[in-house]
């Protein structure tokens, strides 16, 4: 008797709606860890919610660093920079976009004011899922983010590849009742998982060296 063919899960990690979610779920449980994320093994845990027969495969990460931060808030930037390192030594794959400039009209002040937006992460993603399901690397794709622009990547997805399987799994607090529609089987991430999966506080690099969680995201750190 011939084994079943096991079915391969492929996680895309909206990063800054991933983040949003954990600095929602900082404010219910202050006295835990949550920033440090082991994402890796945090996307292993759900796939029991896939079938019995799925495996990890890629794990893609997508987020873009606020260098435009660094006068008012210069470790910022580096502590993304330290986490993404982290992830890499993973075998996590980022994909770092960028922000741009752009003008917002105070109502408060009458007056223009400059601003930064990051733009790319949804067209990245959406961009990745296709290319990669069309070259037949997954069988299951499951979105981590709660951002309904990805409405019409679910309709697509689901039109052209009806032999593969799109999942939207939701951050804590960002949940979209319309990505829920467009895939029934789409599930929640809760705020304890955070929790449950940090990486330990030094992270082995392939260089051998490490790379140390931030002070400022372990709690109390002031």
């Amino acid at each position: 008797m011939s084994e079943t063919k096991r079915r391969k899960a492929f996680f895309f990690i909206d990063g800054f709606n991933l983040y949003h979610s954990i600095l929602a779920a900082e404010k219910l449980m202050p006295e835990e860890q949550l920033k440090w994320l082991d994402i890796p093994s945090f996307c292993r845990s759900y796939l029991p919610l896939l079938g019995k027969d799925v495996d990890l495969g890629e794990v893609h990460y997508f987020s873009a660093y606020a260098d435009h931060l660094q006068q008012e808030a210069p470790d910022k930037p580096e502590r993304h920079r330290k986490f993404v390192r982290a992830l890499t030594a993973s075998k996590v794959i980022a994909h770092i976009g960028r922000f741009y400039p752009k003008q917002v009209w105070s109502h408060q002040l009458t007056m223009w004011l400059d601003a930064y937006e990051e733009k790319e992460t949804d067209v990245a993603i959406a961009c990745k899922v296709l290319s990669l399901a069309q070259r037949n690397a997954f069988d299951v794709a499951v979105l981590v983010t709660g951002d309904s622009d990805f409405s019409p990547l679910a309709r697509t997805f689901i039109q052209d590849f009806p032999h593969k399987k799109i999942r939207f799994a939701f951050p804590f607090a960002r949940i979209s009742k319309e990505l829920k529609q467009i895939c029934l089987d789409s599930f929640t991430i809760s705020k304890e998982a955070y929790q449950k999966y940090q990486f330990p506080d030094k992270v082995r690099l392939p260089s051998k060296k490490f790379v140390t969680i931030p002070q400022e995201w372990k709690p109390n750190s002031g």
